[in-house]
Parts: C-alpha cells; sequence; structure tokens
C-alpha cells in the first residue's frame, strides 16, 4: 500500500512539473510578440507636389468623398421626364441642361385653355348682346355691366387658366 501513494505522489510531482514549464513558456512567447509587434522604427511617409499626369501606380486607401456643392433636381410640373443628359459623376456647369420633361401633356394643357377661353369670349359676347351691347362696343359698356358680363361668363377664369398652362408650357424644364 505505501507503494501505491509512491507512485501516486511522484505522479502529481511529475504533472506540477510540467504545469510550471508549460506556464514560463507561455509568458516568453507573449513577451517576444509584444516585442515583434512594437518595433521602435518611426513610419517614414514620402511626400510630393501634385501635378497633373499620369498616376501608374495602385493606391489602397480608406475615406470619403464628397461633392464641394450639392444641389436638389426640381421641377415646377410634374410630368414625366423624356430625356436625361447627364450620368452620374458628371462634372456640370451652370445654366447647363440636365434634363427634359415631357411636354405632350402641358401642350394639350394649353389647347385645352385656348379653347375655353374662346368659349368664353363666345359666352361674354351673348351676355353683352342680351344687354343691348356689342363686344365690339366694349368701350361704351358701363364698368359694372362689363363686370358682370366677364363673370357671368367665366371669361376672365379662362384668361387666368389659358395664361396659365402657356407660361407651364414654355417655362424652361
Amino acid at each position: 500500500m505505501n507503494m501505491k501513494y509512491y507512485n501516486l505522489l511522484a505522479v502529481l510531482v511529475f504533472a506540477g512539473m510540467i504545469a510550471c514549464s508549460g506556464e514560463k513558456k507561455e509568458d516568453s512567447a507573449k513577451e517576444e510578440t509584444v516585442e515583434t509587434a512594437l518595433p521602435d522604427e518611426a513610419n517614414e511617409v514620402t511626400v510630393m507636389t501634385l501635378k497633373a499626369t499620369d498616376f501608374n501606380h495602385e493606391l489602397a486607401s480608406n475615406g470619403k468623398l464628397s461633392a464641394r456643392r450639392h444641389v436638389d433636381l426640381r421641377f415646377e410640373s410634374t410630368e414625366p421626364i423624356a430625356a436625361i443628359y447627364v450620368k452620374n459623376g458628371d462634372r456640370v456647369s451652370k445654366g447647363q441642361k440636365l434634363a427634359e420633361l415631357s411636354t405632350f401633356r402641358l401642350k394639350n394643357k394649353t389647347a385645352q385653355a385656348k379653347d375655353a377661353l374662346e368659349r368664353a369670349k363666345l359666352e361674354l359676347q351673348d351676355v353683352l348682346i342680351g344687354q343691348g351691347y356689342a363686344l365690339a362696343d366694349s368701350a361704351r359698356v358701363p364698368s359694372a355691366t362689363m363686370q358682370l358680363a366677364r363673370i357671368k361668363s367665366g371669361y376672365d377664369q379662362a384668361v387666368t387658366q389659358y395664361e396659365l398652362s402657356e407660361y407651364e408650357e414654355k417655362m424652361p424644364c
């Protein structure tokens, strides 16, 4: 029985020696890693004056690039875009045409407003004739009667709609 205790004691002492020797190796390995990761030499950087020339070297860098000025592109009309003359990243100058809207609906709206204006003019003439005046003699019509005839015929509203649709059609886009 004594022999068992000696063997057990020998195994424990041997295991302790192995464990202690492993710790020393890890500490020395850590020390070597820290020393090799942090060299005492300073990093050198070279600079040069920027000139317009071909650049034949590969450059890997991180960062963000942003434009000097940003401009939102907005149209006053909600028509579909017919053509776009630039692409993302193109350099543009002030006054340059970037895109164009479809003008079919705008032209159609102007034609309808012109037709409504002509009908309002006929209605105005009809109202004035009903009052005993002719449209050609509009200077002789009293202002109160003329104002009433213009409102009743819708002439003023038709003129306004025609002018607005004409402006929208001619507006640069």
